[in-house]
């Protein structure tokens, strides 16, 4: 496409969001408000181990009804499916794959209406490149025409901030990176109007928020947004600037991933240390780095209505009693499953302790049981 056609498209379709002042709901307007709310959601990547990766490329549509039956018995309503070359559905196989795989999960009544993918916008405005390379085109036009709503992006190989970068430079890698995300933004309403959230993660431009609500200034938020990883965010910005970050940004906030911290001080040398936990953990009640119930609530009154999407990075004791990370894409073949550490039911198991989780904090936020699903 010509520069020009470009942006005439993007200045088309990538409706700017104006600097007004937004109008957040009052409690009483949140309380009263039916059409919000807040969706039970699986990371994909967690549930891999319902196949090898070999059965998974053979059988797409079965490999879907296993998803959908482990997300359901995990406790949680929706799965987010991960498209990408070590994930559920490889880019390269989309067009077929996709379909059958959205098909088995949706037969099972588990709700799939996001997937997770691989796009990372450059902070080189003048490459396209990526587009095409990272199947971009392929991957959203099957999606938006089979009931994909919104996308995870920025999981990997994103924008980062070079060594000894400082002030305008660093203004100008968030300058390039927005013009990518405008072009992200008019590929989106071109496949019907989905919305990309980028992944706040440590390894890209930003798990301080802040650095992505201005990589897409003048951009529809229901376009192009943020996924709150409040994990990252809280571990880098814990007390309660977390709590500002999702105030502030909240009209790009249209995903959570959530997972449970714990913060403790060497002995020793008096440093801190963040990590992740199992919940209910140290921060069931808010004693610990997150408030759940302040989080849950910040959200339903900013007029938050989406997922809750459950991260897994904790570690866990298998059945034969050694301990493993499972911030890990486990396939059933993995030495983890062939040796019985782990199974099926100690995955559930811990997935359950997650889901309830994240319906007792919510409910403590002030979010109705017929809002949570």
């Amino acid at each position: 496409m010509e520069r020009r056609s470009f942006l005439s498209a993007a200045a088309a379709a990538a409706t700017a969001f104006t600097a007004k002042e937004v109008a957040f709901p009052t409690e009483a307007l949140a309380q009263a408000q039916p059409a919000q709310q807040l969706v039970t959601q699986i990371w994909s990547r967690h549930l891999q181990w319902v196949g090898t990766q070999a059965q998974q490329v053979a059988d797409p549509y079965g490999t879907g009804v296993k998803v959908g039956e482990a997300c359901r018995a995990a406790g949680y309503a929706a799965v987010d499916l991960t498209v990408r070359n070590d994930g559920h559905v490889h880019p390269s196989n989309v067009a077929t794959h996709l379909p059958a795989m959205l098909n088995g999960i949706r037969s099972t009544g588990a709700i799939c209406d996001h997937i997770g993918v691989n796009f990372a916008p450059p902070a080189d405005p003048a490459n396209t490149a990526w587009i095409a390379s990272q199947f971009v085109h392929e991957i959203l036009s099957v999606a938006g025409a089979h009931g994909i709503k919104k996308y995870r992006f920025n999981n990997s190989g994103a924008a980062t901030f070079p060594a000894n970068t400082f002030g305008n430079q660093i203004t100008a890698v968030l300058d390039g990176v927005r013009l990518n995300h405008r072009r992200l933004a008019a590929i989106n309403a071109q496949y019907g109007k989905l919305c990309g959230v980028a992944h706040t993660h440590g390894n890209n431009i930003g798990t301080t928020v802040s650095t992505y609500a201005y990589a897409m200034q003048g951009i529809d938020p229901n376009l192009i947004g943020i996924n709150l990883a409040i994990g990252h965010v809280a571990t880098a910005a814990p007390g309660s600037a977390w709590q500002m970050a999702i105030r502030q940004n909240m009209p790009y906030i249209k995903c959570t991933a959530v997972e449970d911290l714990r913060a403790t001080i060497n002995e020793t040398t008096g440093a801190l240390s963040i990590g992740r936990v199992q919940p209910p953990g140290a921060t069931g009640t808010g004693g610990g780095v997150i408030n759940w119930a302040t989080f849950y609530s910040l959200l339903r009154l900013g007029g938050y209505s989406g997922a809750a999407e459950s991260q897994i990075e904790y570690t866990i004791t298998g059945a034969n009693g050694t301990s493993v990370s499972l911030n890990s894409a486990f396939f059933a073949d993995h030495a983890q499953f062939t040796s019985g550490n782990l199974t099926p039911a100690v995955m559930i198991a811990a997935m359950k302790q997650d889901s309830d989780f994240i319906r007792q904090r919510a409910l403590a936020g002030g979010w109705t049981a017929e809002q949570i699903i």
